[in-house]
């Protein structure tokens, strides 16, 4: 007739066992692709930053080829009162770089390596007016 079904101590524990091991098992599935994000944008950004370091490098090479005279003002350049003034942005990124000159040669008097961001204000759309 009917058969009744007896879970033991034993039983219920392994089946709260399986529930947990089954919930860390999601949990960490989660936290490993969350990490995997991160790592993707850790390394765009380290890209993007080694990029503008690379135009920095070459805008003081050509600096000097400009004082030379074999080329003309780099572009994105500027002269200033004692020198020259370059600003790249890429990206949300900002390089600035101001060289001095001494007579001998630019010497690096500035190398800014930044990120462009704008405050939220708060209080912005606090009330629209009428």
């Amino acid at each position: 007739m009917g058969t009744k079904i007896r879970l033991g101590p034993i039983a219920v524990f392994l089946t709260i066992i399986a529930a947990v091991l089954a919930s860390l098992a999601m949990l960490t599935v989660a936290t490993s692709r969350a990490d995997a994000r991160l790592a993707e944008r850790y390394a765009d950004v380290t890209k993007l930053r080694y990029e503008l370091e690379a135009d920095g490098s070459r805008f003081v090479k050509e600096a000097e080829e400009y004082r030379a005279g074999l080329v003309a003002l780099p572009e994105g350049c500027t002269q200033t009162e004692n020198g020259l003034a370059y600003t790249k942005e890429k990206d949300g990124y900002s390089l600035e770089i101001s060289l001095a000159d001494y007579g001998t040669g630019y010497d690096i008097t500035g190398w800014k390596l930044r990120k462009l961001w704008e405050e939220d204000d708060p209080m912005e759309d606090l009330w629209p007016g009428m």
